[in-house]
């Protein structure tokens, strides 16, 4: 475990006794046992082994709105709705606005917020203000992403209502190329960003039906990018 100050400077430079100190139990430092000053404000970083380092990363979802009570990304419910694309027991789960601004720059309080759970930002615990929108990505054990990936796959242009890459319109142009059950998708604008960090609302991005950005749907009027798009697929597809 490493602990440093928002501000930057290194726990062993400062001035303060710490309660406990260790990866164990993490930091805890007691005001009422400091001799010159209060506690500073710290964070903390951790170094893990093993599974939970692995690669395995699903696509950024953004199941929910904060118009409601707040903004909810339940493991649960992402589990119902794309159970093909997310592992049943993620070790990992990283959170950030659908901006692109991690969680912890914002000034949001969380209920929820383990690999267990999801995530949950309830609007009345803020202070004078609503949730932000936010979007999680998980980690998955490396055994879950255990398979292939097509090329990348340039159907449409946003030239009409929108850019629409379905699953069913490729394996009908692509069928030796594009698996009938895909585990993950994937996709970018043409000049490689990645989707979640574009700013443009998504009509369908999931592994079972694709892609589909329609332009009547994205904010201040604006048109959606030219977006490409790929597939992960089953070992059983990739040895065939």
């Amino acid at each position: 475990m490493e602990a440093e100050t928002v501000s930057g400077i290194k726990s062993e430079n400062t001035r303060n006794t710490f309660h406990t100190f260790g990866a164990s139990e993490g930091l805890l430092c007691l005001n009422s046992e400091q001799t010159r000053t209060q506690c500073e404000d710290y964070k903390v970083m951790f170094t893990c082994t093993g599974q939970f380092c692995s690669e395995c990363r699903t696509r950024w979802f953004d199941h929910d709105d904060p118009t409601g009570n707040g903004d909810y990304e339940v493991l649960s419910d992402l589990l119902s709705i794309y159970p093909r694309e997310i592992c049943p027991r993620p070790i990992a789960i990283e959170v950030q606005t659908i901006s692109g601004e991690p969680s912890s720059n914002t000034s949001d309080t969380f209920l929820n917020y383990d690999v267990t759970f999801g995530f949950a930002c309830i609007n009345e615990k803020q202070k004078s203000k609503q949730c932000e929108d936010y979007q999680v990505v998980l980690t998955c054990p490396s055994d879950f992403c255990q398979g292939c990936r097509t090329r990348w796959f340039d159907l449409d242009n946003p030239t009409g209502k929108g850019d629409y890459e379905t699953l069913l319109q490729l394996q009908m142009l692509y069928p030796s190329q594009v698996c009938t059950q895909p585990v993950a998708i994937e996709a970018m604008t043409l000049s490689g960003v990645p989707a979640h960090k574009t700013g443009d609302v998504f009509q369908v991005y999931d592994a079972t039906h694709g892609f589909a950005c329609v332009n009547d749907e994205q904010p201040g009027g604006k048109r959606c990018q030219d977006y490409k798009v790929r597939f992960t697929c089953p070992l059983t597809f990739c040895t065939a």
